[in-house]
């Protein structure tokens, strides 16, 4: 445990989770300075709060100056790990921690941390539905949301939290440990950021680092990555596989999820009953019935929940319907293995819309699909060459400027029955501030087109 009050606390980055850290840790009485690399910060209002309370704010860039005195260092997530002042830090004997291991140091209730590469967010807000409706006093939060020391002060014994973890935010752990962690699949992604493959999923598996054999694990079976025990420690591991007939966990069968636990064994739902369709989310929605069923949720509200959740929004969204054209709103998709789950979600030919800030990752993994399945590829951003170069052969190929002008010719080249599909494969960071953005430009551009079609 660590104690930060009277302790001088640098925090690296001024955007949600860093102004949430910064917040809490002056309730708890640290002596804490905010510093963020733009010369003027997006959330001048809350700065401005801050300063209020005691917080000093640097800006332009995090000198080592910033380390005179210093008793710890908290990095947020999109801050680059290899900046000077980190090295330093480290050389230094100050520690540096990421948010949510200071988050960790005041949440009074069990945490059930879900990462992997893919299906983070539509798996960590179903089971925050599951456990909502079941009556818990559940806290939604991490890399979805509120960051984790926005919710951490205000937990209880008997609340749940659940947290979608990026590998951004396990890098830094000292103490974190979550009660279930929950790993859905490690496939190549963020190669912009790690030197390697290896180096990522090392920060992934930090996720199981500090549990004990009271605590759990719950691991996608089919996921050749993931379900190597030797990775895991000491967790109790709780499998689940939609391909598998395991003997125990969680399985499906004749198209009917069951669950076996403890020599039980429990038929939960149909999978045709399932709220959000695809094999994908059929692996979710095992995740968290695990994690519900190692809570004892009720039957009833599970099954209400798993029927009604329909997904989250910007991951393989209807955006709208124009003259018999589907517009699907994918832009959550920012790795290539998204996208062969979004292609494998559709049986319609599709117009497929992708581009962004490349992440390092190849783009050939989708060279079956797109030849089964896109009728035309539309590539825009800074990663356009490189897609062209690598899928542009097996498809009809377009290139342009910008997403509004990739939506309009979307639209031309389809036919009623077809699917325009925005599943970018990148980052969206080269012509928006997130992904969020970017999805919401598209389904603006949809509604354009849908006026103008009456």
């Amino acid at each position: 445990m660590f104690d930060f009050k009277n302790k001088k606390v640098i925090i690296l980055g001024a955007a949600r989770s860093g102004l949430a850290c910064a917040s809490l840790l002056v309730r708890k009485g640290a002596k804490v300075t905010l510093s963020d690399s733009a010369v003027k910060p997006q959330k001048v209002k809350e700065l401005k709060a801050l300063k209020k309370i005691g917080v000093r704010i640097q800006t332009g860039g995090h000198p080592v100056s910033l380390l005179k005195g210093a008793d710890y260092l908290v990095i947020s997530p999109g801050v680059n790990s290899t900046l000077p002042v980190l090295r330093q830090s480290r050389r230094r004997g100050i520690p540096v921690l990421s948010e949510i291991e200071v988050a960790c140091q005041y949440i009074s209730c069990p945490i059930i941390a879900i990462t992997g590469t893919n299906g983070k967010t539509t798996t960590t807000s179903l089971t925050g539905a599951i456990f909502n409706a079941a009556g818990y006093k559940t806290f939604v939060c991490g890399n979805i949301g509120l960051p984790m020391t926005a919710i951490a002060d205000r937990t209880r014994p008997d609340s749940i939290v659940v947290a979608e973890i990026s590998s951004f935010q396990l890098e830094n752990i000292v103490s974190f440990r979550p009660h279930i962690a929950v790993m859905l699949n490690i496939t190549p992604d963020h190669l912009d950021r790690y030197p390697g493959l290896p180096d990522y999923i090392k920060a992934k598996l930090n996720i199981y680092r500090n549990q004990t054999p009271a605590n759990f694990a719950v691991v996608n079976y089919d996921d050749e990555v993931s379900r190597d025990t030797s990775k895991i420690g000491a967790a109790q591991v709780i499998y689940f596989s939609r391909k598998k007939a395991l003997k125990t966990g969680l399985r499906v069968r004749a198209g009917r999820i069951y669950a076996r636990l403890n020599g039980k064994t429990l038929a939960i739902v149909k999978t045709g009953e399932l709220g959000i369709p695809g094999p994908h989310n059929l692996e979710n929605a095992l995740a968290a019935i695990a994690c519900a069923l190692l809570f004892k949720v009720p039957l009833p509200a599970l099954r209400r929940t798993l029927r009604d959740f329909r997904g989250v929004e910007h991951r393989l969204e209807l955006a709208g319907l124009v003259k018999g054209v589907k517009f699907i709103n994918d832009s959550k998709a920012t790795n290539v293995d998204s996208v062969v789950k979004a292609l494998e979600s559709f049986k319609e030919k599709i117009i497929l819309i992708a581009g962004g800030r490349d992440k390092g990752s190849p783009y050939r993994p989708l060279a079956k699909l797109v030849k089964q399945k896109v009728k035309a590829l539309i590539v825009l951003g800074e990663a356009k060459e490189k897609i062209k170069r690598e899928l542009g052969k097996l498809t009809a190929t377009f290139e342009t400027e910008n997403l509004p002008e990739a939506v309009k010719l979307g639209y031309k080249l389809a036919r009623p029955g077809d699917i325009v599909l925005l599943s970018p494969a990148c980052a969206s960071f080269d012509m928006f501030k997130n992904y969020e953005q970017r999805g919401e430009v598209f389904k603006d551009m949809v509604r354009r087109l849908k006026k103008a079609g009456r």
